[in-house]
């Protein structure tokens, strides 16, 4: 009797332990490999390389035999024939003078503005909602410390004040400074005449106000026989200290590069790169392939080509880049949800509570996902949203997942 009992006892240790092992394995199971999921979703990427490179421009260099040259041109200005880039001064005396002229004929051109207006009770109303607006700007750029905004506000608003507050008995005494105003400047205009010159453009173009010592170096014609060794060992030349800017005579510019041979075995002229620069311009630019040099030692030289933003580069110079030579559309899947079956990559999704398989075509490795393509033609395949299965054991297409 007592030994029925103590088999009894065995039997129930047993089948406890047979139960908490299964149960014990169960959860080391869930904690080991839990079901994960993630959605699929939209996504593009392009392949390419990091590169070091320079910016090249029809450009000519522009001197200046002044001991004193002061700029009239903002950078990237587009400029026309004979329009004046520059002034330059024999004498600290000479650009005195002509601040002094620049501020008579501000003043001239204030006081001849009131003497030509004639004011009636329509525009009154007009002109002093008009002074309203003006004031609100002044104190918003005094309020910034926007002495340039505050340059361009003040004139209009000393303009509009006197017509507003002028009468016809200060006509008179208006017309008089207009005189005496016009006698200054016919004195100090003929004073300037000998001493102070504008330089102009020769032809049109976009104005740069820097030299770097590569305007004889990098030329557009040299673009087309440039190698390796050639940009490798490029060295700028020493800028003159009469140079006071550039005169870029193109809207074209280029970008010479760079890069390995085998990023460019399917690459051919006239196909376009998405080009972005590491500094001072952070837009991506749609940019045309217009040579590829021959290999040497595994690396090509790469002309590319804008006809566009000439007003915004005109600074660039030595510049780094990335170059995006294909470009992937798609859907992006983690490497780790990919199961390869009969031969055919493919992953499975969670649609309510089965496992569902859906084959995919693989388009690009971005080392953590793979892009793959998006084909909505069939119910079957992958598309945006579906719950694709990361971790999950013994899978198959039905499966109940719990």
């Amino acid at each position: 009797m007592k030994q029925g009992k103590i088999f009894n006892r065995i039997v129930e240790v047993v089948l406890l332990c047979a139960i908490l092992a299964y149960f014990g394995y169960s959860i080391f199971s869930v904690f080991s490999n839990p079901l994960t999921t993630t959605q699929a979703i939209a996504y593009e990427t392009g392949s390419g390389c990091y590169t070091s490179g320079y910016v090249v421009r029809e450009e000519q260099v522009l001197t200046s035999s002044y001991p004193i040259t002061l700029l009239t041109q903002s950078e990237g200005a587009k400029v026309g024939a004979g329009q004046v880039l520059a002034v330059g001064y024999q004498s600290q005396d000479a650009q005195e003078r002509q601040s002094e002229i620049t501020q008579l004929e501000s003043q001239l051109e204030q006081l001849e503005a009131v003497a030509s207006y004639q004011a009636d009770p329509a525009a009154m109303a007009s002109m002093d909602q008009e002074i309203v607006e003006k004031l609100k700007s002044f104190a918003i750029y005094t309020n910034r410390g926007d002495m340039g905004g505050l340059e361009q506000v003040s004139p209009d608003l000393k303009t509009l004040i006197l017509q507003r507050t002028s009468d016809s008995s200060d006509l008179a005494t208006i017309r008089g400074q207009i005189s005496d105003l016009k006698g200054q400047l016919s004195s100090l205009q003929a004073q300037a005449g000998s001493d102070t010159h504008s330089l102009t453009a020769s032809q049109p173009g976009y104005f740069s106000g820097s030299t770097d010592g590569y305007e004889s170096l990098l030329t557009v014609d040299k673009l087309s026989s440039i190698g390796v060794q050639d940009l490798k060992n490029l060295e700028p030349a020493t800028v003159s200290d009469k140079a006071y800017g550039r005169l870029i005579t193109s809207k074209t510019w280029y970008y010479v590069t760079t890069v390995p041979a085998d990023q460019l075995e399917k690459k051919v002229i006239g196909e376009t790169v998405l080009v972005s620069f590491a500094h001072d311009f952070y837009d991506a630019i749609s940019m045309e392939i217009v040579r590829i040099g021959d290999p040497e030692a595994g690396t090509c030289v790469l002309v590319l080509s804008c006809d566009d933003y000439i007003q915004d580069v005109t600074l660039l110079r030595a510049q780094s880049a990335d170059i995006v030579f294909t470009t992937y559309s798609g859907l992006r899947v983690p490497k780790e949800a990919v199961r390869v079956e009969n031969g055919q990559a493919g992953v499975y999704i969670l649609e309510s509570a089965t496992a569902k398989w859906k084959p995919i075509t693989i388009l690009y490795d971005s080392e953590e996902s793979y892009i793959v393509a998006l084909d909505q033609t069939s119910t079957g395949n992958l598309w945006p949203g579906d719950e694709i299965i990361i971790n999950a054991r013994d899978l198959f297409d039905g499966k109940v997942i719990s």
